[in-house]
């Protein structure tokens, strides 16, 4: 996209806040990492580093992005300018690391065939306790949720990744927390030794490729539970409550 539309943004923007109200997915993220408290953290699509900031300082990062548009430091964070792909094609990630990942958070390339691919890559480095997180599941209409970015609010084609990991792999534990702009999906219960999605990506995409928005309304409850927009709640599920809610 070479133009950039302040009036069209700031109309995207507003219809976004009336549709999911509440805290940006910013403060969401500082508010799992405040309590995941991760050991090793990975992000996938880094642009400004502004969801990167969110990471506790002692928090082991990498960063993976072709284009990293980071003008400070991260004392405790190596940025790769490369894609996912080729990233994981040149690096051990556990290696890296010295461990499995505890936390991830994607949010790079936003079409779902390489959102599952990342995913993919990811899982093969988790453990018991690893979260994954997807932003942009949420779409807010056909115009921002194209595979063709016309756009400057743009989420993409992303929630058809939600929906396929919802029905390929239902041995995860996945939980939707609908915040600003569109969404973020927590996933749990990963399985380092799963190829399902490897295997079955080419039917996948087959499947799941030319679906409109339309298949996305009339398919919504086959989406993720959704957990309320507030620290208690998302902090509960982590816990391990299936609902997301707290404690009496």
């Amino acid at each position: 996209m070479e133009s950039f539309d302040l009036e069209q943004l700031e109309q995207h923007t507003e219809e976004a806040r009336r549709t999911l109200p509440g805290p940006h997915y910013y403060e969401v993220l500082s508010w799992i990492h405040a309590d995941r408290r991760p050991a090793a953290y990975v992000e996938i699509g880094v642009q400004q580093g502004l969801s990167l900031a969110q990471a506790l300082p002692e928090t082991n990062c990498i960063a993976i992005d072709p284009e990293p548009r980071v003008d400070y430091e991260f004392p405790a964070t190596r940025i790769y300018p490369l894609t996912s792909d080729e990233f994981f094609a040149r690096h051990d990630l556990t290696g890296l690391l010295d461990g499995p990942v505890d936390l991830a958070f994607i949010d790079g390339l936003h079409l779902f065939e390489q959102v599952l691919t990342d995913f993919a890559n990811l899982e093969r480095h988790s453990g018991p306790k690893t979260v994954i997180l997807l932003h942009d599941c949420l779409p807010l209409n056909e115009e921002t949720a194209g595979r063709e970015r016309t756009t400057d609010f743009y989420s993409g084609d992303v929630w058809k990744a939600t929906l396929a990991l919802r029905r390929r792999r239902p041995d995860l534990e996945m939980a939707m927390v609908p915040t600003l702009p569109t969404g973020l999906c927590m996933v749990r219960g990963l399985d380092p030794e799963n190829r399902v999605l490897e295997e079955g990506l080419p039917e996948i995409v087959a499947e799941y490729r030319d679906l409109d928005l339309d298949y996305y309304t009339a398919h919504r409850g086959d989406l993720p539970p959704e957990v309320p927009n507030q620290q208690p709640s998302v902090r509960a599920w982590l816990a391990g409550s299936a609902l997301g809610q707290p404690a009496p």
